[in-house]
């Protein structure tokens, strides 16, 4: 049912506008934008079928993206919880961390306001133990951080899609929803600082 919605939605906005251009990909020639992500990762629920555990994996991630004359690829990260957590220091603490890696590219909708991004990609969410007596510090960040050891993971295909807002010529506005991910980011345009 899901991908019935999303693939409306995504059929709809291609009526924003009767000026809408499809595929006019010049509109991507003299762009390089980098940007910042953040939002879930992970969210649906996983069954560890050997011990008939479940556990809900969302959680906040932190990613950067990157297109380049339109081709496009971005990553999210979850590290785990009381991996960088000061106040523990004896136990076993349960633990999870999530990953999400997608490329695509992106195609103007209105003029180069609106771009839209299909995009596919790779997933993994992992589950494990945080071990509060293995710290270990990092001296040139001033960092410490226990050792995270994953005892089960599974990877699965992503799929998605982006869409682009850009209210002036040098940054843009993200949001993504895919698979197993939905974040929001900001970017910026470094060939339009001229």
């Amino acid at each position: 049912m899901k991908k019935y919605v999303f693939i409306t939605l995504l059929f709809s906005m291609m009526t924003i506008s009767t000026q809408a251009q499809w595929f006019d990909l010049t509109e991507n020639k003299e762009r390089a934008v980098v940007g910042f992500n953040t939002g879930l990762v992970g969210y649906r629920s996983v069954q560890d079928l050997s011990s008939s555990q479940t556990w809900d994996l969302s959680d906040v991630g932190v990613g950067a993206s990157i297109a380049i004359a339109g081709f496009y690829a971005d990553f999210i990260y979850v590290t785990p919880d009381h991996r960088f957590d000061s106040h523990i220091i004896l136990g076993n603490w349960d633990d999870h961390s999530a990953f999400t890696l997608n490329a695509g590219y992106q195609f103007p909708i209105y003029k180069d306001y609106v771009f839209v991004t299909p995009m596919i990609g790779w997933s993994r969410v992992t589950t494990g133990y945080t071990e509060g007596s293995d710290v270990e510090i990092d001296f040139e960040a001033q960092s410490i951080y226990h050792k995270y050891h994953p005892t089960w993971h599974r990877d699965n295909f992503n799929y998605g899609a982006g869409l682009t807002v850009v209210p002036c010529k040098w940054f843009e506005i993200n949001a993504t929803c895919t698979a197993h991910a939905f974040y929001f980011g900001v970017a910026l345009n470094i060939m339009n600082y001229n």
